[in-house]
């Protein structure tokens, strides 16, 4: 065997060990790669070299000859992911195979990206040290960002709902704080991502993310790779004509059909039984009870994010889209714009709530940071 076929089929055993939670046989990994039996046992050699590979006891219950289960130890590597939100950020831990570890977040305490950055640094730095792999090397971190990711793969822009109106490169802090690979994605790509790989849009190929929240914006996915564009703006909805009354959007108005927008609005609206509602959940709820005010917003957020699911229908024509945020969250609103979107085009997708709801942001950026590592490890020595 040649040493570009033995590194080929240690790279293809190796991923499909990280791509299983619990440990498998030599049997099984022979039957999911096509390779033979000895091609697999000496790749799972030569992983066991590098310790990316480790031997954990028997398979029992089954018939015939029992078999040694494998898998990729906890002490090979870690993961982190980072989601950089205007309220809120998450720090989660993983083993290389995405395995959740440790997770904490905290209120974002001070606007603006160095700011937030320097926060989610020490959160970050701090979650390592109180965890069970703080004596673990981390591998690669990936972040999740609130803007459009240049091509650069450092600089965001319309970081609007974190007061950083100005391009902001987000790489560089992580990798000079922690000098290990940095790898970031918009938040909605990524809540995207985490919905493909552990969420309501496991066996789905072409679909949606649309976020509403403080903003609005989404992260479209066309037969199974998230789309891009020409400037990484992909999904920027906030964009749309039916939320521009300008002629150039400027960065600083970019939650057109978001919570924010939502709530000043509801400031201005005459008729309210008492005090204008403060919260989306009150908006809401006063809608359900018939408040005339609360009904007509309501009604138009409804249209409006129908208009959003209507445009992304007509041009990809999704198998669903899924809604998630504060706002899109809501029951109400989901079966609403499902409905009016019925209208609007003649093959609507299906509407759905996010199954990962504020995590799936997260989760994306923990199946990122295992896809790069993965990808690292197998550029690795075959022994």
């Amino acid at each position: 065997m040649t040493a570009a076929a033995h590194g080929s089929s240690t790279d293809q055993v190796l991923g499909l060990l990280l791509e299983h939670e619990k440990p498998v046989t030599r049997p099984f990994l022979a039957a999911a790669s096509g390779l033979s039996r000895p091609t697999v046992f000496a790749a799972i050699q030569q992983l066991e070299k590098r310790g990316l590979v480790r031997a954990v006891g028997q398979q029992s219950g089954a018939p015939g000859r029992s078999a040694t289960l494998y898998e990729v130890p906890e002490e090979a590597g870690s993961l982190a992911a980072v989601d950089i939100g205007g309220s809120n950020l998450r720090v989660v831990l993983t083993d290389l195979r995405g395995t959740l570890v440790a997770e904490q977040h905290q209120p974002t305490a001070r606007p603006g990206g160095p700011a937030i950055v320097a926060q989610a640094t020490e959160l970050l730095r701090s979650t390592l040290l109180s965890s069970r792999l703080a004596a673990i090397p981390l591998h690669t971190i990936a972040v999740s960002v609130p803007g459009v990711l240049s091509h650069d793969g450092r600089t965001v822009s319309y970081a609007s709902n974190i007061d950083q109106f100005e391009p902001f490169d987000f790489h560089t802090p992580f990798a000079d704080a922690f000098h290990v690979p940095v790898v970031l994605d918009n938040n909605v790509n990524l809540a995207a991502m985490g919905e493909r790989w552990r969420g309501v849009a496991r066996e789905l190929s072409t679909f949606a993310v649309v976020a509403v929240g403080a903003g609005i914006g989404a992260g479209i996915v066309h037969e199974g790779r998230v789309m891009r564009g020409a400037h990484g703006a992909a999904g920027e909805v906030a964009f749309l004509p039916p939320f521009g009354k300008r002629r150039k959007v400027d960065a600083r108005a970019h939650d057109e059909a978001g919570g924010l927008s939502l709530l000043h609005d509801a400031r201005s609206r005459p008729g309210w039984a008492g005090e204008p509602p403060t919260t989306v959940e009150d908006l809401f709820r006063r809608a359900a009870a018939g408040e005339k005010p609360a009904v007509a917003l309501v009604e138009e957020e409804c249209a409006r994010i129908a208009s959003v699911v209507a445009s992304i229908g007509a041009i990809i024509d999704p198998e669903a889209v899924v809604l998630t945020g504060g706002v899109g969250d809501n029951d109400q609103l989901i079966a609403r714009a499902a409905h009016l979107t019925e209208a609007m085009i003649p093959f609507p997708p299906s509407v759905i709530r996010s199954g990962l709801g504020d995590r799936a942001s997260v989760i994306g950026a923990v199946y990122l940071a295992a896809q790069s590592a993965r990808l690292e490890l197998m550029e690795g020595p075959a022994g």
